[in-house]
């Protein structure tokens, strides 16, 4: 039984790191597997079940009869994970949900170019969403240099970049 308490340890450990990693990674790429459901069935609970119970196991197994041992593992699992669903992703599912806005509820708006857009390049925009400042990533929608300071117009948003022509006077 040991080896699966390794086991289920290495796994999860692995896991979150490996987590920690790509997510990395997936993030400058703009790659998201999110669904956006609040379950507590994502893979990172599962994770922190099986290094819970893993880690748990390890501890206890010396000390307690085998099935004793599991029980405890189990139980100890299981409340880490709903601790950790119920007041820390639901409590952060709520806040984002109230600070963060439609994107493409901007198309048409008015904005700054914050950082100057390179001719076929990037450049950097910021504008003002319920009393708060956002900026994003921009890229002219002719591919005309825009200089920093100009007003824009934002076109159309595509992965998370701002399309944006100067705004007509």
């Amino acid at each position: 039984m040991i080896t699966a308490f390794f086991i289920c340890f290495g796994v999860g450990t692995g896991f979150v790191v490996l987590t920690m990693l790509f997510g990395q990674v997936f993030g400058a790429l703009d790659v998201d597997f999110d669904t956006g459901a609040t379950s507590p069935f994502k893979p990172i609970f599962i994770a922190l079940f099986l290094c819970t119970f893993g880690g748990l196991g390890l501890m206890f197994y010396r000390f307690l009869d085998i099935y004793l041992t599991i029980i405890i593992a189990s139980l100890g699992g299981l409340l880490l994970t709903f601790l950790l669903f119920r007041f820390v992703l639901i409590p952060l599912k709520r806040w984002q949900n109230t600070n963060t806005h439609e994107k493409q509820s901007m198309i048409g708006r008015t904005a700054k170019v914050t950082e100057t857009i390179q001719q076929g390049g990037y450049g950097k925009i910021t504008y003002t969403v319920n009393e708060k400042i956002v900026s994003g990533p921009a890229k002219s929608e002719d591919g005309n240099q825009i200089i920093r300071g100009t007003e824009v117009d934002i076109v159309y948003i595509e992965k998370n970049t701002y399309h944006v022509r100067p705004k007509e006077v």
